[in-house]
């Protein structure tokens, strides 16, 4: 995680976002000037360097592009202020409110400026707190060290706790929407992403606030949409007249509807002159395509395609735009080969920003959004391309997930590798488990960063019991114990993730006979235990004999860990076979904490054999000798003597 860039590139926020509250001196902001034909407002210019060739960010009402969103240019100061006195300009009374809203403006600022300074120390000093190691103090601290340890990019969850200083000083600075989109896109619960694409211009651009819809000759229109979750399929009904349009989203990711659709929508309807005595005219090419402004081409035409005179390049007017109904083929989308949408192209630009690793792309499709909390502690936190497992304020982990329809809820299965979690939506937004009992969660502390940046964890070993969850403003303050297994989950149904009633775990050991394993290895100052984190596995016979025993045959002279390691590597078949090979003939099995230490669930007295492995000063190592294991507590203590080399 790169702090300072992070912290820089808020500087870079609060920058323009000063030069849009401030006077421009020499060029008025936020008001509309009329150049060729064109409207033009400067909505921001760089108030810290007032030379001409400083830049200012200029808006075009009348251009609107594929994806909806005003056209914006970037042009110098020298340049603007050449230009917009040849233009029609603002009223007087379009300055004076401009001038008083910016006045109102600088004051909220200067107010908020001061808290947006205090908060910006304050997430500096917890993202230190936790590059250093030091024990989260705050519940601020603690969610920056909850969302890095987590496994999420270190990146956003430095930018996300920036931008929401940032966004806590705009909400006293920006008019509130009227339309409350923004408390709306806040709700916990589903949504869509992603862009879907068809033939007949179909184009469905879901973003935070609702989906933009485009078809045939349409111009991008915001819709609101809901997901209806009914007999095993999912609807998308989006608000659009003359009728909602509604459309089923397949398993394999394309969207579906009836057809032919028709819909209402607005339309370029060309270039309308302005002035008292000027008339209201309409122009286009030899096409028939309306003109958006002023041309230097002389093939000009009127409504009725007959050739006029090409309006001056001083003459006023605007784009306009009419409402029309258009007839649009069936639906058939796919995100496949879909250009950019302007939801990801906003993410990334965050991201960027604030580290530059934008990591993995959110999945099209339905996703999650909001803190879902249980009494006990327990939690799932939902972000685009992740959920966050949690017990209690700090023990979390970061999963990929995906929501799918089944009978008339939605059901969002969480892939954590060893204890994969499944959650029913219930129609009043709570979320249902499919397990009960114990649930552990793989957290982990974070030790300080390597030379290169990197963080070193060691593990932080909660769990929670599961229960029923719902909608929550803040992550839990309190809840779990510590815990060293990681085969086993809480109480499972039918024995699920314990090997049908094969691999022992606390809740219902297999015998009696527990094996409790110490690291003796050397710990350079500042480092991890080199066993820290890592599994501690029982075998019921020798690594090469359950390899032997699962239909895997290992080279003559190989070894069967580097065979191991060469075929999962270069993914090949026997990968697959070696590891359910590995779990038929697992027993027990239990993480080490952060010191190399753990206790495995009780087994039946009797002849196992170890699978661990580590590297130490970048050579592997293995113990998979075997344990002679009597009934009661047994010990072994794990050193470089009893270990055999790898390589």
């Amino acid at each position: 995680m790169k702090t300072k860039t992070a912290l820089a590139a808020l500087a870079v926020l609060c920058a323009l976002f000063s030069a849009a509250l401030a006077s421009a001196q020499d060029v008025q902001t936020n008001v509309t000037y009329v150049c060729n034909g064109e409207r033009l407002t400067v909505e921001s210019c760089n108030i810290r360097d007032l030379s001409d060739t400083s830049t200012c960010m200029v808006g075009h009402p009348d251009t609107i592009l594929a994806n909806g969103i005003m056209k914006y240019t970037s042009e110098t100061r020298g340049a603007l202020k050449k230009l917009l006195p040849t233009c029609k300009q603002p009223s007087p009374e379009q300055v004076a409110r401009a001038k008083a809203f910016e006045k109102k403006q600088n004051d909220l600022y200067a107010a908020n400026e001061k808290k947006a300074s205090a908060e910006n120390d304050a997430i500096e000093a917890r993202a230190q707190a936790v590059i250093t190691g030091k024990k989260p103090r705050t519940p601020e601290e603690r969610a920056m060290n909850r969302c890095i340890t987590s496994g999420r990019l270190p990146a956003s969850c430095t930018g996300n706790a920036l931008l929401g200083g940032f966004s806590q000083m705009l909400a006293g600075v920006l008019p509130a929407d009227s339309s409350d989109q923004s408390s709306a896109a806040s709700v916990s619960g589903p949504n869509m992403a992603g862009v879907f694409q068809g033939a007949g211009g179909w184009r469905l651009d879901f973003t935070d606030a609702g989906v933009l819809v485009n078809c045939s000759v349409l111009a991008p229109n915001e819709e609101r949409y809901v997901l209806d979750f009914k007999n095993n399929r999912t609807a998308i009904v989006i608000n659009t007249t003359p009728k909602p349009l509604v459309l089923t989203l397949r398993a394999d990711g394309t969207i579906v509807g009836p057809g032919p659709v028709v819909l209402d929508g607005v339309i370029n309807a060309g270039y309308q002159s302005d002035g008292n005595s000027a008339p209201h005219r309409t122009y286009y090419d030899k096409n028939g395509m309306p003109l958006s402004s002023t041309t230097t081409s002389s093939e000009v035409y009127d409504v009725t395609g007959t050739r006029v005179a090409a309006p001056s390049a001083n003459s006023s007017g605007h784009t306009v735009f009419s409402r029309k109904r258009v007839t649009c083929p069936a639906v058939n989308l796919s995100s496949k080969g879909a250009s950019v949408g302007m939801q990801t192209m906003q993410t990334d630009l965050l991201k960027g920003m604030f580290g530059g690793d934008k990591g993995p792309p959110t999945p099209p499709g339905i996703r999650m959004h909001g803190i879902f909390a249980a009494p006990t502690g327990f939690s799932v936190q939902f972000f685009p391309e992740s959920a966050i497992l949690g017990c209690g304020p700090d023990a979390a982990r970061a999963y990929p997930y995906t929501v799918v329809a089944d009978g008339a809820k939605a059901v969002i299965q969480i892939a954590a590798p060893d204890h994969p979690l499944a959650l029913a939506m219930n129609a009043d937004g709570s979320l249902t488990p499919n397990l009960s009992g114990a649930y552990q969660v793989h957290g982990r502390t974070v030790l300080g960063q390597t030379d290169d940046g990197d963080f070193r964890f060691a593990p932080l070993e909660q769990t929670c019991n599961l229960a029923a969850l719902t909608a929550s403003k803040t992550i839990p303050s309190g809840g779990g114990s510590a815990a060293t297994m990681t085969a086993a989950a809480g109480n499972r149904a039918a024995g699920a993730n314990n090997g049908g009633g094969t691999l022992s775990t606390p809740e219902a050991p297999l015998g009696n006979a527990t094996l409790s394993l110490v690291s003796a290895l050397p710990v350079t100052p500042g480092a991890a235990n080199p066993l820290a984190g890592h599994p501690y596995i029982i075998l019921r016979d020798s690594y090469a004999n359950s390899l032997a025993k699962g239909g895997v045959t290992v080279p003559a002279g190989a070894s069967p860990y580097k065979f191991f390691a060469t075929s999962c590597m270069s993914r090949t078949p026997e990968c697959q076979k070696m590891i359910d090979a590995i779990k038929a003939a697992s027993i027990s099995v239990a993480r080490a904490d952060a010191k190399g230490s753990a206790t495995l669930p009780g087994v039946p007295p009797g002849t196992y054999y170890l699978m661990i492995s580590t590297r130490i000063n970048n050579k592997g190592y293995v113990w998979g000798q075997a344990v002679q294991l009597k009934a009661g507590q047994n010990s072994l203590t794990l050193d470089q003597s009893n270990a055999a080399p790898l390589d």
